[in-house]
């Protein structure tokens, strides 16, 4: 009775108080790319065209975003600053993270304004493979996330598998979208809708969720607005930066130390009476 009370306590810790040690907000500062295509999948020029991106397909980005790891499965706040996007002014806002259970998908929802179109709704659903292998082996601050690539001191040290962009491959005028590896790569799976166009959308953030389709075309359609059906693709961490701003630690919940605490007590007294 006592081998099973022990393997039991010491189980128990070595799981729980872990778990609790490796929980952290993670910052990062990143670079990406937003892609839009039309409802039937044709590629739209967006941004400023460039000796990388001859057309302006792909409209870059540079911002910040938050994950924290303690969540539930879970959470991030994503910030992206406002662009000019096919002559307009764009902005996405309210933005939240939110990972699926048991998948390597992210849930972002969000909230875009375009040129005078205020509060269209918007959800992506990222493949955030890269992102999650790289917290799950471990990281600190300075690390890059380049590509596939998790690099530490300017060596790279594991791959994280990131997924590709959905939007890589697409032609236009002969012109190959490629990317390349993202640590948070859009898909061509779409949310199941919480409202109908026409109105009823308009300002709300939590537009949708699971479960998922996916329609074969890169990104999620906006549900409302002056452009129903475009999809929309932001990858998060191409074109090569995926910095480590920050790593800290969360607090283990009291309660958590009080248990642990307790069972210490009972290892302490079965020793005390084995003796």
């Amino acid at each position: 009775m006592k081998n099973i009370m022990f393997r039991f306590i010491f189980g128990f810790m070595s799981i729980c108080l872990p778990i609790s040690a490796m929980s952290a907000i993670i910052s990062f500062d990143f670079t990406g790319r937003v892609t839009v295509m039309n409802p039937i999948g044709e590629i739209v020029v967006g941004g400023g065209a460039s000796s990388s991106d001859p057309y302006g397909l792909q409209a870059p980005i540079h911002s910040t975003f938050t994950y924290d790891t303690t969540a539930g499965s879970g959470l991030g706040e994503l910030i992206i600053s406002p662009l000019t996007y096919y002559g307009q002014d764009t902005r996405f806002y309210n933005i939240s993270l939110q990972r699926v259970e048991g998948t390597n998908y992210v849930l972002g929802n969000m909230l875009v304004d375009y040129g005078l179109s205020i509060g269209l709704p918007l959800s992506l659903v990222w493949d955030a493979s890269g992102l999650l292998n790289a917290i799950d082996y471990g990281l600190q601050a300075g690390d890059v996330v380049s590509g596939t690539n998790l690099i530490r001191n300017g060596n790279t040290i594991f791959d994280v598998n990131s997924a590709i962009p959905a939007s890589d491959g697409y032609d236009y005028n002969g012109y190959i979208v490629n990317q390349g590896a993202a640590p948070l790569a859009t898909t061509s799976l779409n949310t199941t809708d919480l409202c109908t166009g026409g109105g009823e959308c308009i300002g709300v953030a939590i537009s949708g969720t699971t479960p998922f389709y996916d329609d074969g075309i890169a990104g999620s359609p906006q549900i409302d607005g002056p452009f129903p059906g475009m999809q929309v693709s932001i990858d998060i961490g191409s074109g090569n930066s995926l910095t480590v701003l920050s790593v800290n630690a969360v607090p283990v919940p009291t309660a958590v130390w009080l248990f642990a605490s307790g069972l210490l007590g009972l290892v302490s007294f079965f020793r005390r009476t084995k003796q």
